[in-house]
């Protein structure tokens, strides 16, 4: 399967401005995106659901349930042919489509039999992506179902359209190019990685030093170890993954996460104690319950959080508190939170 952008015209040069403009290329996996794949696999019946964003070489998938795709090359790009087509996209059986048939993720690794897509459109009209469902199983959709994507892709389309209140992520993604972003993301978990998560660490105390509450969160997986030495690495990356879905899930859009070490995130938030406490516990419970697939263990963690009290609080200084408490808690009793002030 191959994609000629020369099909698009004069028109794709709008759509790759439109989609620039969005400054969401290369950039960390969001809840807000996450709720609504895992809605649309769930309300549709699909194994796999996405959000993506079709640039001019490749597929960035913003979103994903059920799969762990980052980028896809366009020619590969399911999204590409519903952007071009400018309207729902059905594929009921990938292998009776001659555009399908021979594509890499039909023949190979998931096996996508059956696809369905929405094109999203933004400022004028642009199509700037899709909204999914795939599947490995050749099936149809009724006309209830289309109707249930398109109404969930409205919802995507507000959100890709929303601005919220700037923070120094959003100044980050839109000084950075696309090489540099992708450098930013740690591309298993979907979150920043260190050196990105550690820069805005700096700004973050910088901008409590003016008296801004802050607490940072070291968040430790307990048996990562062992579940990697017990049923392999794959089984490990899982359990990553769904432990930053977790994160992702228990803070607000504002707050900062990033994958600190091979099991532990680091997590900025502009609160106090008391709130950084509740937000612990609750990333700490969701793990707990969560069923992870393919992980035939419970997988827990450990939370240390350290609130700056004073006005000059450093990346280090929070870093060595949280680090202190969490390293008592795994001695102690893991699957819990300990909190310090600075």
């Amino acid at each position: 399967m191959t994609i000629d952008n020369a099909f698009f015209g004069l028109g794709e040069v709008q759509r790759l401005r439109d989609m620039r403009a969005l400054d969401l290329l290369y950039t960390p996996a969001e809840e807000r995106f996450d709720r609504i794949t895992r809605l649309a696999a769930r309300v549709l019946h699909s194994s796999m659901a996405q959000i993506t964003i079709v640039a001019e070489e490749s597929e960035w998938i913003k979103s994903s349930f059920g799969g762990a795709w980052g980028e896809i090359p366009r020619e590969q790009s399911f999204g590409s042919h519903t952007v071009r087509e400018h309207h729902t996209l059905v594929v009921a059986d990938t292998m009776e489509e001659e555009r399908f048939a021979d594509n890499p993720l039909v023949t190979g690794k998931p096996g996508i039999r059956f696809y369905a897509g929405q094109p999203l459109h933004v400022g004028a009209g642009s199509a700037v992506g899709a909204l999914c469902v795939l599947d490995t199983l050749p099936r149809q959709l009724g006309h209830s179902e289309l109707e249930t994507l398109q109404d969930l892709a409205v919802i995507v389309e507000r959100e890709l359209n929303r601005r919220g209140q700037s923070s120094f992520q959003d100044t980050l993604i839109r000084n950075r190019d696309a090489q540099a972003r992708r450098g930013s993301i740690d591309e298993l978990t979907r979150t920043w990685n260190r050196a990105a998560v550690m820069e805005l660490a700096h700004l973050e105390c910088a901008a409590a030093s003016m008296g801004t509450p802050l607490s940072l969160l070291l968040i430790d997986i307990d048996n990562l170890s062992m579940v990697n030495e017990t049923f392999g690495m794959q089984t490990g990356d899982v359990v990553l993954r769904e432990v930053a879905a977790c994160i992702r899930r228990s803070v607000r859009e504002s707050d900062i996460c990033g994958r600190y070490g091979n099991g532990t995130f680091l997590v900025m938030l502009r609160a106090g104690i008391v709130d950084s406490r509740l937000v612990a516990e609750r990333v700490r419970e969701m793990v707990e319950r969560q069923v992870m697939p393919g992980v035939p263990m419970q997988v827990t963690v450990s939370v240390g959080v350290a609130c700056a009290k004073s006005k000059s609080p450093t990346p280090a200084s929070l870093i060595s508190a949280a680090d202190k408490m969490l390293r008592d808690i795994k001695e102690n009793s893991p699957n819990s939170v300990e909190t310090a002030l600075l």
